[in-house]
């Protein structure tokens, strides 16, 4: 795993696709990634957390579980009530390294 190697998803995304769920403000992506320690991912982005950058909540070592995990957070993000916190675990390189110079991981749901 390089730190570049998020570069190989790039134009891909469609072959890549496990699930996406889009509703108003909020989207749940599930795929397959190639700069992670597990080949899938779900990511969130919805504007109450990391300022509506992504947060990547789940990794996973197979295309079945990946949809399992995938549907189990598109039911944790539509119920009436936010999680208080969402806590980035990517395992990119980039993520670590970030990590490790101090960046925020757990983002806290804006009040």
């Amino acid at each position: 795993m390089g730190i570049f190697d998020y570069l190989t998803m790039e134009n891909n995304y469609e072959d890549r696709a496990i699930a996406n769920f889009e509703k108003d403000k909020l989207t749940v992506d599930t795929c397959a990634v190639t700069d992670s320690t597990e080949p899938f991912e779900t990511g969130i982005k919805h504007p109450a957390y990391n300022s509506g950058a992504w947060v990547i909540v789940e990794l996973y070592k197979t295309k079945e579980l990946a949809q399992k995990g995938h549907d189990k957070w598109v039911k944790i993000m539509t119920t009436e009530k936010l999680p208080s916190e969402l806590k980035e675990i990517s395992t990119s390189e980039i993520s670590q390294f970030a990590k490790a110079v101090g960046c925020e991981v757990n983002f806290k749901k804006n009040q």
